[in-house]
């Protein structure tokens, strides 16, 4: 089944900032879209995210992205039958360029992702079986979810500069029995702000973005709400936390800008020790900067056996940065994020390598995101591990929340009927 047509359109992300969405028709009249995040926490090595920077929308506007979309990449698939590596691949030779500045990441990452849905709606199964044929898997599994719970740094206007303090479900029968009780603590800490007058105002990514004293107080908080939801059999939550350094490291005194002190890497990683001993944190990304690298190396020597160790900003869900941290060994988990590299294919490619060398790996969103669920498609095709989706409010979280959830039902139904 070909391609008929390809349409590019200026939508709105969560933040009511323009983004684009890639329209793909086959030739039996159906059609699938494909939409794009963005970050406004971003690695400085992140693919070129092409903007009009003009007048209209804060320079924000995406019509250039939307002509190369239909002059460029339009006439490279339309006619032929979806094949997203192949087409990926036309796409990355057509731009040229490491960080796709001449076409767009956003304008490749777009059509790939529709060129990916239209490729399993022509073969009649779901998205994410695409994706494990891609990745050469015969099942799936779904992935333990990291919930945003509190909101700070760049994702919300209070004192804290981590910017997610997020819980993590362990050993919970399913998907579903994990989300509940995720709603269930969610909930929990919304009743005690309330009841000691904090705000119960919502940041970008759904979390609770009240104006706590500091980081300390967040995570009392965070950890007496834990606290109220009663555990069963081998049920425990623990704590995430995304500290975002790169956006309070100091380039020319090589210091971390924290509350008025300035701290060395390790000092940083001293904190991040006592954190781990008084609460129960087993995950820390992006701890340091993104140009930290010697830094790293030591956090990954001090707390590598204990905690999970996790880039984002240091890798950009890149292959080569992510084989540099492999041969460095910087970190034991990489974040992944299409939008930072470009296409699926690569995104597959940087899932991969981290699997070849046994790191972890986490699906995450973006904090100005859409409704599309693509990246749930994602990380259970690849049987990731892990996903960021946000927090247990906003309809673009819950949109994807949803959506694991039918895949669940969908996989169980399939085991039943076998």
């Amino acid at each position: 089944m070909n391609i008929t047509g390809i349409a590019g359109h200026e939508i709105f992300d969560s933040r009511g900032l323009p983004t684009l969405e890639c329209e793909i028709t086959l030739e039996n009249g159906q059609s699938v879209r494909g939409s794009v995040p963005s970050g406004i926490s971003r690695g400085t090595y992140e693919a070129c995210d092409l903007r009009d920077r003009d007048k209209r929308l804060f320079g924000l506007g995406v019509s250039e992205a939307i002509i190369n979309l239909e002059t460029i990449i339009a006439p490279e698939i339309i006619g032929k039958k979806p094949n997203v590596v192949d087409m990926d691949l036309k796409m990355i030779e057509i731009d040229g360029t490491p960080t796709k500045e001449n076409l767009g990441g956003n304008t490749m990452l777009a059509a790939s992702i529709a060129i990916a849905k239209a490729q399993a709606m022509a073969a009649g199964i779901p998205t994410y079986e695409i994706i494990a044929h891609l990745c050469n898997l015969d099942q799936v599994s779904l992935p333990y979810p990291q919930c945003n719970i509190i909101n700070g740094g760049h994702h919300a206007d209070n004192n804290l500069l981590i910017q997610e303090f997020l819980i993590v479900p362990l050993g919970f029968a399913s998907f579903r029995t994990a989300f509940e009780a995720m709603i269930e603590v969610y909930h929990h800490l919304k009743d005690l702000l309330k009841q000691k007058g904090k705000s119960m105002c919502i940041g970008q990514e759904g979390g609770f973005a009240s104006d706590f004293d500091d980081e300390i107080e967040a995570l009392d908080f965070l950890t007496e709400a834990l606290g109220k939801y009663k555990l069963k059999n081998d049920e425990k939550f623990v704590i995430a936390l995304d500290v975002a350094a790169s956006h309070f490291y100091d380039q020319k005194s090589k210091t971390y800008q924290w509350h008025g002190q300035k701290l060395s890497a390790q000092d940083m990683i001293e904190m991040y020790t006592s954190l781990a001993q008084k609460y129960p944190i087993y995950s820390i990304e992006d701890g340091l900067s993104e140009d930290d690298w010697d830094g790293w190396k030591l956090m990954m020597d001090t707390l590598g056996e204990e905690l999970q160790i996790v880039g984002d900003d240091i890798f950009v869900t890149n292959p080569e940065r992510i084989a540099q941290g492999i041969e460095q060994q910087i970190a034991n988990t990489v974040i992944i994020k299409p939008n930072q590299i470009g296409t699926v294919t690569e995104t597959l490619q940087a899932i991969l390598l981290c699997k070849d060398y046994e790191l972890g790996t986490i699906v995450s969103h973006r904090s100005g995101e859409t409704e599309d669920t693509f990246i749930v498609d994602l990380a259970v095709g690849s049987s990731c591990g892990q996903i960021k989706i946000g927090g247990c409010s906003r309809g673009e979280r819950i949109a994807k929340y949803n959506q694991m959830l039918r895949i669940e039902d969908a996989l169980h139904l399939a085991l039943l009927t076998e």
